[in-house]
């Protein structure tokens, strides 16, 4: 049963990941043309502000998608889950900090401004508990790969 899992892993593995990529580009080209046609007032001109966004919008289409695979492939293959864990815990890091820091931009310069403050001081939170998964992973490292000695015979 692992054996035909993993074989089917190897034989559709790149072409997911091809999917995936391709998905990513696609949303890298298409949601900043989308978000221009929905909040743009065709006027010809739009803020800094806006097109500070749309490019954030580009980055955060990119993002989420090949760190959400990569945190899906390690639970998929889950074969060290006391070194693994802490991993994907470290991972959602990516996903967090892209979609806090577009949402801060998003309502820094509007009148839901005081929101951002709110968002950013969850991604403060969440990246005191990373730290705190890191060090976990290195002392779980460290501790799995340690050669100890055995202790002497008793006399």
């Amino acid at each position: 049963s692992s054996a035909a899992r993993m074989q089917l892993s190897e034989r559709f593995g790149g072409h997911v990941f091809t999917a995936l990529f391709c998905v990513s580009a696609l949303v890298l080209m298409g949601l900043p043309m989308a978000l221009w046609i929905f909040f743009d007032d065709f006027s010809g001109k739009l803020e800094p502000h806006t097109i500070a966004w749309l490019v954030a919008s580009c980055f955060v289409g990119v993002t989420l998608p090949i760190s959400l695979w990569e945190i899906v492939m390690h639970l998929r293959y889950l074969d060290q889950p006391l070194l693994q864990v802490p991993v994907i815990r470290v991972l959602w890091m990516v996903p967090i900090y892209a979609v806090d820091s577009w949402l801060a931009l998003r309502f820094s310069l509007t009148q839901y401004k005081d929101i951002s403050i709110y968002i950013n001081t969850a991604r403060e939170c969440y990246e005191a508990f990373v730290v705190y998964n890191f060090l976990v992973f290195l002392a779980r490292y460290v501790a799995l790969t340690a050669k100890v000695p055995p202790p002497p015979p008793p006399p």
